[in-house]
């Protein structure tokens, strides 16, 4: 368990972070580089964690995914409110 890599705990985190509030999508997209940084250290300096880091791009990926299809679904009706909304 000491030789778990940092990096790959640290996509994990941000991962998790990105879907805590709105706008995470620089946070998702963290996460997914942070992650491949992290399976590099652990291939490279044979650490652990190797699950901790797929899960953290996996949820930076599923977090633009799910806000892709949020703005193509709802987008259209959210400005159409903003327009009503200016007057």
């Amino acid at each position: 368990m000491g030789n778990k890599s940092k990096t790959a705990i640290a996509a994990l985190v941000v991962g998790i972070v990105c879907f805590l509030n709105l706008l995470g999508t620089e946070k998702a997209m963290a996460a997914i580089i942070i992650g491949w940084m992290g399976l590099q250290e652990i291939k490279q300096e044979e650490k652990t964690g190797k699950g901790l880091a797929i899960a953290g791009i996996i949820l930076g990926i599923v977090y633009i995914i799910t806000v892709a299809v949020l703005l193509i679904v709802w987008g259209p009706q959210f400005f159409e409110h903003l327009q009503k909304m200016k007057g």
